[in-house]
């Protein structure tokens, strides 16, 4: 990430939200948080930017986060504008480079699992679920934490894939 991005970042989950909203995630049309609220959470986590080549704006992000033997992916984000040409393929692979790189044992996330381009985007890419009954307390705080407000956490899905 660079210096004056994130007014570019915050626009991009912005976007990726309505598609979101748009896979029937109801309960998160309304207005996005502000990006005074937003740029706290880039500087809390690791943050990826896959640029535009053209433009030279952010086309996606990922914010990594170190916990422990378990590197979390805390959101990955790609603008609509550049959907399904590899984005988000390329940002989880630097994510797992950096997980590997600093030698964590597996990648972590949560994710909805029914919505087309969330769990079986992960699934594809080598993530396994794990069973909500042998979730740690740490997954299940990252889980429950992760949960969108109004949301039902039963509707989401941590997933785990081993280095």
């Amino acid at each position: 990430m660079e210096p004056g991005e994130a007014p570019h970042l915050h626009g991009v989950a912005r976007e990726a939200t309505g598609l979101l909203v748009a896979a029937g995630r109801s309960e998160l049309d309304g207005p996005p948080p502000p990006l005074s609220a937003f740029v706290p959470k880039l500087l809390g986590h690791d943050a990826y930017v896959a640029e535009d080549k053209a433009s030279g704006t952010p086309a996606g992000f990922a914010l990594g986060l170190d916990l422990g033997d378990l590197y979390w992916l805390a959101e990955l984000a790609v603008h609509p504008a550049h959907g399904r040409r590899g984005v988000g393929t390329a940002l989880l692979r630097a994510v797992t480079e950096r997980a590997r790189w600093s030698f964590h044992r597996a990648l972590g996330l949560s994710t909805y699992e029914t919505v087309p381009f969330n769990a079986p985007f992960y699934a594809a890419r080598g993530f396994v679920k794990v069973l909500r009954k042998d979730l740690s307390a740490l997954l299940e705080e990252r889980l429950l934490r992760e949960t969108p407000p109004g949301a039902d956490p039963a509707d989401r899905v941590v997933m785990i894939r081993w280095l």
